[in-house]
């Protein structure tokens, strides 16, 4: 009577008894029918991972995707500084200047192309949108200046006002212009976004190896718009200390 496959198994996998001669062709079969799948198997993958996973497009993709989904993690938050924030007890002597500007944000929109959103001085000054004279917690403020810092690293775009644009069906997005002075000289770096949204992060023309809007500037813009908070176009309380301000970024 033929050994059953259970014998059959036990009898080749055996490491003490090795198997009668009557039984090599069994033994050998039974591990080929064995081992060939797990090969197959294995050539697939190496096949599949060669072709798929090692492609330039993938890692190039997937390098961003994923690289930018942690880092985005581990960015600084100041979300609710503007809520936290209290009027600044030396507002009545505060004089905007280029030396302690960490950075100013304007917007150009259809309902207000010359708009102003914020200002951000050393050691803990921020011109809202309304042009309030804020104090702002101290690590808000750390946040504020590290995220700022880290835009101001990203590479150029290439486009006008080297603006980031996130894709959207209407081509009439609003343009947020950050302002950052570059450590060690007198030069301020213009970063801007077009078409910030808090969602949609997909870039109409990719930059370098971002096909998506850098997780740092998305995160800055979405926390640096709370500024604008109850904000009404023409009713600023303080425009001649936002048109200073204005005036240190736009010096040309």
């Amino acid at each position: 009577m033929p050994p059953s496959s259970g014998r059959i198994v036990r009898l080749c996998l055996s490491p003490s008894l090795p198997p009668a001669k009557s039984a090599h062709s069994v033994c050998y079969y039974a591990k080929l029918a064995f081992v060939r799948p797990l090969f197959f198997a294995f050539t697939a993958f190496i096949g599949a991972y060669f072709l798929f996973f090692r492609s330039p497009s993938f890692r190039s993709s997937s390098t961003n995707r994923f690289g930018e989904d942690y880092f985005a993690m581990s960015l600084p938050s100041a979300k609710g500084w503007h809520a936290r924030a209290h009027m600044h007890p030396s507002s009545a002597t505060f004089v905007p200047s280029r030396g302690k500007l960490v950075f100013a944000v304007l917007l150009n929109a259809p309902a207000d192309p010359e708009g102003f959103t914020v200002a951000l001085f050393r050691p803990d000054v921020a011109v809202d949108a309304r042009g309030r004279i804020l104090q702002v917690q101290p690590d808000d403020f750390a946040a504020l200046a590290d995220l700022a810092e880290q835009v101001n690293r990203l590479p150029e775009t290439g486009s006008f006002m080297t603006a980031w644009r996130v894709a959207h069906d209407r081509t009439d997005q609003p343009i947020d212009r950050l302002f950052v002075p570059v450590p060690g000289g007198k030069e301020i770096k213009q970063t801007s976004v077009q078409g910030w949204h808090p969602e949609k992060k997909k870039l109409k023309t990719p930059v370098a190896d971002y096909t998506e809007l850098p997780a740092v500037l998305h995160k800055l813009l979405g926390d640096i718009k709370e500024a604008r908070t109850d904000y009404q176009r023409g009713q600023e309380e303080n425009k001649d200390l936002i048109d200073q301000i204005k005036a240190l970024v736009q010096f040309e």
